[in-house]
């Protein structure tokens, strides 16, 4: 068939001893993009490209042209992330084993598409998922990474730097407040430390206030109680009276014929050791000789 049209072009103003070079002229060819990519996959090294290229009509001048833009160079999105995940550093990617299980076949594979070793393995170093936040500051919770560490992570998760300090410091677990009610009671909290440990707990300035005027009226309230075993011990060691006594049981709740019955017994009570006292040392007394039976 090119035969017949060779004559049929020879039949023309073409002369027949240009009559194949000018059918080679004129048929459709690739264009110069689709070489490039057809010269990658048969060899990375585009070593036949230019002679592709001069076929196609690229004058000789621009063969080195196409020849360095064949080598892809990834978006820059892609090259952000490599510089995050330390790509760009590999004394640091390799501290980490990013490079660890890098398959051959991958850098075969993207030097068709254009890539080179290099870039390959920064993608390879630049894949690999990470730990979430919650899972760095739970690392830090148990000592298996210190705060640089954790702050490498975040880096690597692209967090701003401006966040970075501020969300390590909420990686710590606040006070309960069992704990801050606790810690007020025993001393170890002042008044504005408990009004701040409500804060962290989210409640607003001023029920924050409330929370911490609770809290410390709760524990002046608990400190300065006193039960009924206190008052009746008072009682019985002849501290107070027993109008005072009773009056005092009925103040933390005890009804005043219940407080009676009460100060009545512990009165019986107290006579009863008085006696057990006395008998114990006319007793004694009485071993010593210094009573006779009589006396005794």
């Amino acid at each position: 068939e090119d035969d017949k049209i060779i004559t049929d072009i020879s039949k023309g103003d073409i002369h027949p001893d240009y009559a194949q070079t000018y059918l080679d002229a004129v048929l459709t060819k690739p264009a110069s993009r689709d070489i490039v990519a057809y010269e990658l996959r048969q060899d990375p090294s585009l070593s036949n490209l230019p002679e592709r290229l001069r076929k196609i009509g690229i004058h000789g001048d621009y063969h080195e042209l196409y020849k360095e833009l064949a080598y892809q160079i990834p978006p820059v999105a892609d090259i952000i992330t490599m510089a995050v995940r330390e790509a760009f550093t590999p004394d640091i990617a390799a501290k980490f084993g990013q490079y660890e299980d890098f398959p051959k076949d991958l850098e075969v594979w993207a030097g068709k598409k254009g890539l080179n070793p290099e870039w390959s393995r920064r993608y390879w170093a630049a894949h690999w998922n990470l730990p979430s936040p919650l899972q760095g500051f739970e690392m830090l919770h148990r000592g298996v990474i210190d705060v640089d560490e954790l702050n490498m992570l975040l880096r690597a998760l692209d967090v701003m730097p401006f966040w970075r300090d501020k969300l390590t410091s909420i990686a710590y677990r606040r006070l309960t407040r069992v704990d801050i009610r606790r810690m007020y009671k025993q001393g170890v909290l002042t008044e504005k430390e408990v009004f701040e440990s409500y804060k962290d707990h989210g409640y607003s300035d001023i029920n924050a206030e409330r929370m911490s005027e609770f809290t410390v009226k709760q524990t002046l309230g608990t400190l300065s109680k006193f039960t009924s075993g206190d008052i009746v011990k008072a009682f019985t060691s002849r501290m107070i009276s027993e109008i005072d006594a009773i009056s005092l049981l009925d103040m933390i709740g005890i009804k005043r014929e219940d407080a009676r019955y009460i100060i009545s017994t512990a009165e019986y009570k107290r006579q009863w050791a008085f006696t057990d006292q006395q008998i114990a040392g006319i007793r004694n007394l009485y071993k010593k000789r210094v009573y006779d039976k009589n006396q005794a």
